[in-house]
This record gives C-alpha cells, structure tokens and sequence, in this order.
C-alpha cells in the first residue's frame, strides 16, 4: 500500500512529539525542581532577605535552553526592591551571581545593590514632597503624584516643579526613566480631573510638557460621550455625511484645568458596501477633517465647536499645537 504525503507528515509529527516529550522528561527541569533550586540560591547568597513570586519557564530562543525561567525577585523587608531574575535552572543552586542576559546588562547582585540605591533615592524624595501634601508612587516610565490638600493650578505646577528639580539632582538613567516618562496628577478632593502631565528630557534638561485628560477615567468617558453628543449635533447640521473617526486627543489649559481642547478626526459616512470596495484596493486614509472643541468642564459646556477640513495629514499633535495657538 502506498503511503501518502498526509501519512508522512502525520507520522513526522508523531515522532516530534516522542522526541520532544524524550527530552523533557530527560533534560527539562519541572517547575518545582527550578523553585526549589532558585530557593537554594537565594538562601545561601542572601539568606532571608530575598523572596521570589511569578516563577515560570522562559524558552530562550537564542540559547534553546529548556530549562531557562524568570521569576520576579523582592526584598523580604521592602518590595519595593524588585528585580526581574531570568536563570538557568540546572545550574542556579551553586550559582553566587547571574550573569545578565545581555552583554551590557548588569549582574543580578549589581541591579540588586542598584535597585536599593534607587529606591532610597524614591523615598528621600517622597519626604521632601510629603510636608507639600503630595505623594509619590513610582511605576514604569509613570509617576503618581495625588494630592491630598486643595490647591490652585499655579500650585500644583509649583509642586510639579519642586518635583522635577528633586529629580533631576539624581542619576535617573538608574530610575529607568531615559528620555520621557508622564506624571499623573490625583486629586483627593476631586477639584480637578485625573491628568496626565508629559515630561521629557531636553539637551540634558527635564521639562514639563503638555497636559491631557487621563483617558484610562470613568470620568473622563463621562466627558467624552457629553462631547461627542455636542460634536454630533454640530455635524449633522454642517454636514449629514461626516462623522467622528475614534482617534481623538486632548489639551488641558495649565492655567485653568477646567477648561480642555478636544480634537477628534473626521470622515465620511460609507456603507458596508463602500468600506468592503475599500478593503480591496491600496489602503486610503479615510480622515477628512477634524473637529476642535474647547470643552468647560465644570458648566458641561462647549466655549468653542469648528470643524476643519485637511487635505494632508496631520498628526493629533500637530492639531493641538495649532488649535492651542488659536484658542488659548
């Protein structure tokens, strides 16, 4: 009988599967062998101070070793000291460092000693903003400031100010904050939205940048529904055929943080069967125009509603930045 081609692959990823469950059971390290061992190389390196969580296998592609894992390091005492610990298993229980994965990376007993460097940086500078009644929160390429006492806008960007200058006095490549990270601005009083604040890092200097919404808000989807239903009512009236895109922007005046510019791009309405044609042929971007609002936030009104139409593309930021000019 002839063996067909559906036969033979069948039979090769039988055989795959043989060889690989032959190997594992032979080679590969269970997940409790890899706990047990990267407790045996905690212990004798660094006692109790240190506890491992999120353990799980990290098939290196590079390397194919089956028995590399990660696992999320934290000092016992303060967790805020983490580390990321990627190991190989059949050899980190007689280990009294790990080498980093990459060839300018540091050791893990290097970042170790540079994460609690860090992190008593952090907090010498959460005292100095604590007596201001402002708060920190250190997250990736994210700072939380909440502001637990009332105050006016000129401030809060006095506090912000305070802050970046604190910051700035640091090594912040080891904070891993590089060329830009955001402050989001928290107010326990709820005079003021939850804000995003950009910062970013210019010829050695870090300055404050422009101020948004923060979108991830119920708040801010409270917002935004009230002024897509204003939007919508201006179009339909300018024009049946237009309608918003979904990619959209914000503004916020430092001056006055009740007071936002909105910008969200245009198209035409098509129908089901205009947007399949679409999809056939070259990809064309169907963005016509944009509409511009200048939102108060506190009456729930629109100070200022146009539409503009754009022939070459522009960037939401490119938007703003014009619109800012023209209306603050």
């Amino acid at each position: 009988m002839d063996i067909g081609f559906k036969e033979i692959v069948i039979g090769i990823l039988v055989l795959l599967v043989l060889l690989f469950y032959g190997v594992k059971s032979k080679y590969m390290l269970s997940n409790k062998v890899a706990a047990k061992n990267l407790e045996a190389f905690l212990k004798a390196n660094y006692g109790t101070d240190l506890k491992y969580t999120d353990l799980y296998r990290f098939f290196n592609t590079a390397t194919m070793n089956p028995n590399c894992f990660k696992a999320v390091i934290n000092k016992v005492e303060n967790p805020k000291v983490e580390m990321y610990l990627t190991f190989d298993a059949s050899e980190i229980a007689t280990q009294k460092d790990v080498k980093s994965m990459y060839p300018d990376g540091l050791s893990f007993h290097e970042e170790y000693i540079q994460k609690q460097e860090v992190v008593a940086s952090q907090a010498i500078i959460l005292d100095k903003m604590k007596p201001l009644g402002v708060s920190l929160d250190w997250d990736y390429e994210l700072v939380t400031l909440t502001f637990d006492k009332s105050y006016a806008e000129a401030e809060v960007l006095e506090k912000e100010h305070y802050f970046i200058d604190l910051f700035s006095k640091e090594d912040t490549d080891k904070f891993g904050y590089y060329h830009s990270f955001k402050l989001e601005l928290n107010f326990l009083d709820n005079a003021f939205p939850n804000l995003i604040h950009y910062v970013s890092q210019e010829n050695g200097v870090w300055l404050l940048k422009d101020i948004k919404l923060k979108e991830d808000d119920t708040n801010f989807n409270e917002t935004r529904d009230a002024i897509k239903v204003k939007i919508e009512h201006y179009l339909a009236k300018l024009d049946s055929k237009l309608m918003l895109h979904n990619y959209y922007s914000t503004f916020v005046n430092k001056a006055d943080f009740g007071r936002v510019i909105y910008v969200e791009y245009t198209q035409n309405k098509r129908t089901a069967k205009e947007v399949k044609e679409a999809e056939k042929g070259v990809y064309v971007s169907p963005i016509n125009g944009y509409v511009v609002v200048y939102w108060n936030l506190d009456k729930k009104l629109a100070q200022h509603i146009n539409f503009v139409s754009i022939s070459d593309h522009l960037t939401l930021e490119e938007i703003l930045e014009n619109e800012v000019t023209n209306l603050i």
